[in-house]
């Protein structure tokens, strides 16, 4: 696997970010301060399942949103943590029946909840 080097980190490369892309984020506590969690993480808590699309150039994000509400089985929200309106999302939202509304969120972050229509 290719390895992408960054002043304090090693990221993998992001196939869905397109070769030689390096992450702006860092991982937490690493040394440039950046406290997000690292591009792409995924996490279940009780308000839904949560994506960390924060520093994937494009389409990274939308590919990784739009795989995930895919394998969404049940009515499961889908919780969005993004650094941009991902405009390009929201007629691929509509196609496959599922409805964005925009949260409260970090400052800087623009954060969607994600339903199945």
């Amino acid at each position: 696997m290719m390895q992408i080097r960054s002043a304090a980190v090693e990221y993998p490369a992001d196939p869905g970010a397109g070769a030689g892309t390096t992450s702006p984020c860092a991982a937490p506590g690493t040394a440039s301060g950046d406290l997000r969690s690292p591009p792409g993480k995924r996490w279940r808590d009780a308000d839904g399942e949560h994506i960390d699309v924060r520093g994937l150039a494009p389409p990274g994000p939308l590919v990784a949103i739009v795989r995930l509400i895919e394998s969404v089985a049940d009515a499961t929200p889908v919780i969005v943590h993004h650094d941009r309106d991902p405009v390009l999302l929201y007629p691929e939202l509509a196609e496959r029946g599922w409805v964005a509304e925009t949260i409260a969120g970090e400052a800087g972050e623009v954060r969607l909840k994600l339903q199945k229509g």
